[in-house]
């Protein structure tokens, strides 16, 4: 079985030791990091960027839990979360943003495990259908869009923001490569560090210097293809 990863957030020492502990029980769940207010859990979702869940109190320093939840979904939109608090006024909003589970303090060991079974579910869920996903979802601030995965040509990392590339639109998002990929089908091909390509939809390749230029049917622009991912993007275009 998969370990799950989790960070635990709560400005309480004694509440982030009572989570551990039970945690520590678990063989196939990992704390990856604590954080103590909310601007150390943007911190740290954004330094474990493949972390499976955050465990999070919501009133803390420097940003509540709420908020700061909402900051790291626009980075990394398939994270999961569990608020778990000493108030239950906040869990309307909370499913609003699509919490995996609410726990009121006191917690319970047999209350959390049961909270990171529904993790454990919902992450093999999402990668059941990853395959046979239409769509992938892109968020870009307060903007979500639903994007039919063939449509996509390429994917191009731009700075900080990474530019998924369609023959109608060009969206912005800030969420990684890595985390992009795993949203997509085998179709899709990670043809040079700044780009993924869409190999259903090349038209030709055309060599530039040291690297090669991958074109795409009724479109412009041109995706990277390194010298040394160039035979292997071949094998694929033959298949």
């Amino acid at each position: 079985m998969e370990n799950l990863k989790v960070i635990v957030a709560d400005d309480h020492a004694d509440s982030r030791e009572i989570l551990i502990e039970f945690i520590n029980h678990l063989p196939d769940v990992t704390v990856v990091a604590e954080a103590v207010d909310g601007k150390e859990v943007v911190e740290q979702v954004l330094s474990h960027r493949d972390v499976d869940a955050v465990l999070i109190d919501i009133r803390m320093p420097k940003l509540n839990g709420m908020e700061a939840i909402k900051i790291c979904l626009e980075y990394v939109p398939q994270l999961r979360f569990i608020f778990i608090t000493g108030y239950d006024d906040y869990a309307v909003e909370a499913f609003t943003i699509s919490a995996t589970d609410y726990i009121v303090k006191p917690v319970e060991a047999g209350r959390l495990y049961k909270a990171l079974a529904k993790v454990r579910e919902r992450k093999e869920l999402a990668n059941n259908n990853r395959n046979d996903s239409q769509r992938m979802i892109i968020k870009n601030k307060k903007l979500t869009y639903y994007v039919p995965i063939n449509d996509i040509l390429f994917i191009e990392k731009n700075g900080k923001e990474a530019l998924v590339h369609t023959k109608d639109k060009t969206y912005v998002t800030l969420e990684t490569l890595d985390s992009l990929e795993k949203k997509l089908t085998s179709s899709f091909y990670q043809s040079h560090r700044s780009y993924i390509i869409n190999i259903n939809k090349i038209s030709h390749i055309e060599s530039s210097g040291r690297t090669y230029l991958a074109y795409f049917l009724d479109y412009d622009k041109a995706a990277h293809i390194s010298k040394h991912r160039i035979h292997t993007t071949h094998q694929k275009l033959l298949r």
